[in-house]
């Protein structure tokens, strides 16, 4: 049986003197976090046999520096989400950002699985998650998110000594296209990729889609709906409602199911936004900013809806069902086909957003009813699209002008 080591103490912490072998022992005690337990572990590490203490505090000094890089190998994604879960409840954060990041994680699994080890992310392997997301068909402000979510993983294991070297330290942060780089849509452009779903068929499973496809994009356009939005729409999230005019306040708005000659009384269609449909994880969720909404809906894509409930419930469906049974994929393809065939520039489905939200901007629409109508704040709508407004100062002279 081997002789026990008897220590005693240097002046140097960590350093023992070791009085069988007469030579000096180092012990270095750390910690690990455990992604499994979700708690850290408390390990030692020892070197022996050193002649000297000079050698023994050199020792201890490359221990205490290399931060046990073998040891915290094996933590990954999943491992350091859990951790970042327990800062997130440790520190009241909001739900809103718990939720979003929770959903970006998700995401990123699709490309990275949850079991990737740390250790095994490169700067190559960080843009090559951020190619495959923009391949995928996620929208910029999405990437933009997934690409903050990532980075903030990163340099949490890194603060928290889980890895030893943050590989995004030096790496250039992907670009994401800026709101003023979005493209929009001219009305005789959308006239002729509407035109397209109206002249054209797509048959699948002895069913035509394209009117499908054809009010999707009239919703988009008219309405300013995120895709996830209107992929999430039931016959029963348009309803109508009713209008009167309040004193000498102009109604000329041709609206085909008022029955008022004189004017008045104003009946239309409006959609209900109350949620949001994610097709990569299957889930429906709340809107963006938990901002539930109504968008009053133009005529042209009014008489379309009549027409596809009218089909939908002589075929039997209910008002539940939901319009559209495709994903924020197909309808990118879809776009993009019709963009193709009509000599168009390459829409995404978001440019339709921008162009209704610049659309409103260039009417003079005031901005609580941007925000009321679009589910974004006023300080987003003001950041994003701060080029298509005034300037205080030539607001302030116009102002003066027409006193």
């Amino acid at each position: 049986m081997a002789e026990q080591a008897k220590r005693t103490k240097t002046k140097y912490p960590n350093i023992y003197y070791n009085e069988n072998t007469k030579l000096y022992d180092v012990k270095y005690n750390y910690k690990v976090y455990d992604p499994l337990t979700q708690k850290n572990k408390y390990k030692a590490k020892w070197k022996y046999n050193l002649s000297s203490l000079t050698e023994a505090r050199g020792e201890l000094a490359k221990l205490q520096t290399g931060t046990n890089k073998a040891e915290n190998k094996d933590i990954t994604l999943q491992g350091v989400f859990d951790l970042w879960k327990n800062k997130a409840g440790g520190q009241n954060f909001s739900p809103v950002t718990i939720r979003n990041t929770e959903q970006q994680m998700k995401m990123i699994y699709q490309f990275l699985p949850k079991e990737t080890k740390l250790k095994d992310i490169t700067e190559d392997v960080y843009y090559k998650l951020s190619a495959d997301c923009r391949n995928h068909g996620y929208s910029e402000e999405t990437l933009h998110s997934i690409n903050a979510t990532f980075r903030k993983m990163i340099n949490l294991a890194y603060k928290k000594k889980l890895i030893t070297e943050n590989i995004l330290a030096y790496a250039d942060n992907v670009k994401t296209k800026q709101k003023e780089d979005y493209k929009t849509i001219s009305k005789e452009e959308f006239e002729k990729i509407d035109a397209y779903f109206h002249y054209n068929k797509f048959v699948r499973l002895g069913v035509d889609n394209y009117p499908k496809y054809r009010l999707l994009f009239n919703i988009l356009y008219y309405t300013g709906l995120r895709i996830g939005e209107a992929i999430a729409l039931t016959y029963n999230d348009f309803e109508e409602f009713s209008y009167y005019k309040k004193g000498t306040e102009p109604l000329s708005l041709y609206v085909p199911n008022s029955q008022n000659a004189q004017g008045e009384h104003l009946r239309g269609t409006r959609i209900k936004v109350t949620k949001s449909y994610v097709s990569d994880m299957n889930l429906t969720k709340d809107p963006k900013n938990f901002k539930k909404r109504t968008v009053p809906l133009y005529t042209d894509p009014e008489r379309l809806f009549i027409r596809l409930k009218n089909g939908h419930l002589q075929d039997g469906g209910s008002l539940d069902d939901k319009i559209f049974d495709w994903g924020h994929t197909a309808c990118a393809y879809m776009l993009e086909k019709a963009c193709k065939a009509c000599n168009l520039p390459k829409y995404t489905c978001h440019e339709f957003r921008h162009t209704f939200i610049s659309n409103l901007i260039k009417n003079n629409v005031p901005l609580p009813v941007i925000e009321k109508v679009s589910g974004d704040t006023q300080q987003t709508i003001l950041e994003r699209y701060s080029h298509m407004f005034e300037s205080d100062e030539v607001m302030v002279l116009l102002t003066m002008q027409s006193l």
